[in-house]
């Protein structure tokens, strides 16, 4: 039986994404603010963008009255607090 060969392009998980990120962000706080060289350039752009992208929350997806963030609160914050609650009972 043969295997088949592996492919040279491995699909790159949403964590592995995400650790890219905060490298790269952990690279933009120790560059200087007088370091014009090409990478500090290229990464300044890049986190402006990330920044353009993540600070402000495009209007269909802002919250438009006070129940509205509560509900995204209690479900963004509710599984960690049962979490915690499960923990602490023990």
């Amino acid at each position: 039986m043969q295997q088949r060969p592996r492919s040279p392009h491995t699909p790159i998980c949403w964590l592995h994404q995400l650790a890219n990120l905060m490298a790269q962000v952990s690279r933009a706080e120790r560059i200087g603010s007088g370091d014009d060289s090409l990478q500090a350039r290229r990464l300044r752009q890049r986190m402006a963008l990330a920044q353009r992208l993540l600070d402000p929350l495009p209007a269909p997806l802002r919250p438009n009255n006070w129940q509205e963030t509560c509900l995204w609160t209690g479900l963004r914050w509710g599984g960690l607090g049962a979490v915690l609650a499960l923990w602490l009972r023990r």
